[in-house]
C-alpha cells in the first residue's frame, strides 16, 4: 500500500474505479441498444412506409370500384359482395399499419430515454444528482403522446413491479380497436 494512503481511502478509490468500469459499461450497453432499435427501425420504415401508402390508395380506388358498381343496374351481387369483402380486407391492412406506426413511435421513445439516460450516466457530477434524474424524467414523460405510455412511466416510477404495470395495460388497452392513432 501506499505510504500516506489508509485502508478507507484505497478501499474508496477502488469503490470509486469499480463505479466508472460499472457505469461505462452500462453506456456501452445503452448505446449498443440504441443502434438496434435505430437499425430495427430504419429498416422498417424503409419496407413499411411505402407499402401503407399503397394500401390506402388501393383502398380508395377499391371504395370508387364499389360505388360504381353499386350503382350498376347489371352488376351480379356476389361482384358487390366480393368488392365488399376485398374492402373490408384492405382496411383491415390500413389499421395494421396504423400498429406499426404505433410501434414506432414507441421504440423511438425507448430511443430518447436511452440516449437521455447515456448522457447522465457520462457526467459523473449529474449522475449523483437526484434532480438530474427527475429531471430526465420529466423530459422522457413528456416525449410520450399516448396516455397509456404516460400512465405506465408513472406506474413504473412509482415502484409499481414491471409485470403488473404491464397486466394493468394488457387488461385496460390491448384488446381495444377504438385508440389506432396515425403518428
Amino acid at each position: 500500500m501506499e505510504e500516506g494512503m489508509s485502508v478507507d481511502m484505497l478501499e474508496r478509490a477502488l469503490l470509486g474505479q469499480a463505479n466508472w468500469v460499472h457505469v461505462q459499461e452500462t453506456v456501452k450497453l445503452l448505446l449498443l441498444s440504441m443502434a438496434q432499435i435505430e437499425l430495427t427501425l430504419t429498416d422498417g420504415d424503409y419496407n413499411v412506409t411505402g407499402l401503407g401508402q399503397q394500401f390506402t390508395d388501393m383502398a380508395s380506388h377499391l371504395r370508387q370500384v364499389n360505388l360504381h358498381l353499386a350503382q350498376q343496374p347489371d352488376t351480379p351481387t356476389d361482384i358487390i359482395r366480393h368488392g365488399i369483402s376485398l374492402e373490408t380486407e384492405i382496411d383491415k391492412g390500413v389499421v395494421a399499419f396504423q400498429f406499426y406506426d404505433r410501434l414506432s413511435q414507441r421504440l423511438q421513445h425507448v430511443v430518447t430515454g436511452l440516449a437521455l439516460t447515456e448522457e447522465l450516466l457520462c457526467d459523473e457530477e449529474q449522475r449523483l444528482m437526484v434532480e438530474a434524474w427527475e429531471k430526465i424524467q420529466q423530459q422522457i414523460k413528456t416525449t410520450y403522446s399516448l396516455e397509456c405510455e404516460r400512465k405506465m412511466f408513472d406506474l413504473v416510477l412509482q415502484g409499481t413491479p414491471l409485470h403488473e404495470a404491464l397486466a394493468l395495460y394488457r387488461d385496460e388497452h390491448l384488446y381495444r380497436k377504438d385508440d389506432i392513432e396515425l403518428f
